[in-house]
């Protein structure tokens, strides 16, 4: 990730586009503080939300899996243990 100052990024802007189209991300800073952040646009991020899907899912069936055939807890239940973890 290469950071840049708002004046360079002003003046070679053309070049960040090229950058980030390749998939870099840039970040501009003003007074040494970052103020914006260029990052490619399209598929290098839908494909990061299918990978977040994917790991979901997995975890998802990993959940079931391990409380498969057991009961479930009530609203009741669980209210019950909360109070009687209070006292």
């Amino acid at each position: 990730m290469a950071t840049i100052s708002a004046f360079e990024a002003k003046t070679r802007f053309g070049h960040l586009l090229r950058r980030v189209a390749r998939g870099e991300e840039v970040i501009i800073t003003k007074h040494d503080k970052p103020v914006a952040r260029l990052i490619p646009e399209g598929r290098p991020r839908l494909q990061s939300v299918r990978e977040a899907v994917a790991e979901l899912r997995k975890l998802s069936q990993r959940i079931a899996a391990r409380v498969n055939g057991k009961s479930k807890v009530s609203f009741q239940d669980f209210k019950s243990a909360v109070e009687e973890g209070r006292e």
